[in-house]
């Protein structure tokens, strides 16, 4: 306790800086959640109505039939974003990675680190336009090569409208997902490629027996990003489809902010979105323990 008292004594300064940052974070993220998790006990419409009802609000997530739907669709926005980043991004940074010419692959880092700039609201609306109804640059291209029976109203017919605002963001690769691989087989020694060339490893058993296990807490960090970035996502459905058509693309935060800002069920919706973040704290949890770290690989 004496050296931890006479450290910070010595250092003071350099932790006052960090005091903005915790009053900042207080204002807009801890004092809110909590808020929030107390006003899920309560009828709440965010003004002047606030009467306690206990777990009503928790009780009625069960018998909620528009919710079990927007599960159900966030299941698949996940199990499909999930899918595509443990796989595309990781193929294209062991691409880049192997590049040989320096000038090249520096301009291939840059070009899928462009995404991160781009506004996200700038993307979902040029997506918008691609698939717009008759005039949308997808119908038009597929008149044009003589495929007019494929066209659709691709985000306003219920069999398609889920599977085109997955395709969102199609090839998947360029942003933080593409870096932090990239970042995993930059850290890995160039001695252990030295010995994959002297035991005769090609470049797919190269990829199996060394990268891909020496990636594992990347692959790790990314699984657990892309179950968050999913299940609080409701930008991209808000902008495509506000959840239409019917309940197709609804997803549970998109349900929470409509709740609460439309219908004015503040409680309600707080109540939705204490039960997403346990759901989250659960499936991190489970991430973290099945999944290994690099470093824990024999």
């Amino acid at each position: 306790m004496t050296n931890t008292a006479s450290f910070f004594r010595k250092h003071w300064k350099g932790y006052a800086f960090l005091i903005p940052i915790f009053l900042v974070l207080g204002t807009f993220k801890y004092i809110p959640f909590f808020n929030a998790v107390k006003m899920s006990f309560y009828n709440w419409n965010g003004a002047n109505v606030k009467e306690f009802i206990g777990f009503d609000n928790f009780v009625r997530l069960f018998s909620d039939d528009t919710l079990h739907v927007a599960l159900k669709n966030i299941g698949m926005f996940t199990l499909s974003g999930v899918v595509i980043q443990l796989t595309l991004p990781l193929i294209a940074a062991v691409l880049v990675f192997h590049v040989t010419s320096a000038k090249l692959q520096n301009a291939l880092k840059v070009w899928f680190v462009i995404p991160l700039v781009i506004p996200s609201i700038v993307i979902f609306l040029t997506w918008q336009w691609i698939y717009a109804g008759e005039y949308g640059v997808l119908n038009q291209f597929l008149e044009l090569v003589g495929l007019e029976s494929w066209t659709h109203a691709w985000l306003g017919e219920s069999k398609t409208a889920i599977w085109s605002v997955i395709f969102v963001n199609f090839p998947w690769i360029g942003g933080i997902n593409f870096l932090l691989y990239l970042a995993g087989l930059m850290s890995i020694s160039s001695e252990l490629f030295e010995v994959s060339k002297l035991d005769g490893m090609n470049p797919w058993q190269r990829f199996l027996r060394l990268e891909l296990p020496l990636v594992r807490s990347q692959i790790k960090l990314v699984m657990v990003l892309t179950i968050i970035g999913q299940i609080q996502s409701f930008e991209n459905v808000l902008v495509l489809t506000n959840g239409g058509p019917g309940d197709t693309t609804l997803t549970p935060a998109l349900y929470l902010y409509t709740t609460g800002f439309s219908y004015n069920e503040m409680g309600y919706s707080s109540a939705i979105g204490l039960s997403l973040f346990i759901i989250l704290l659960l499936l991190t949890f489970i991430n973290n323990k099945f999944i290994k770290n690099t470093e824990k690989i024999d």
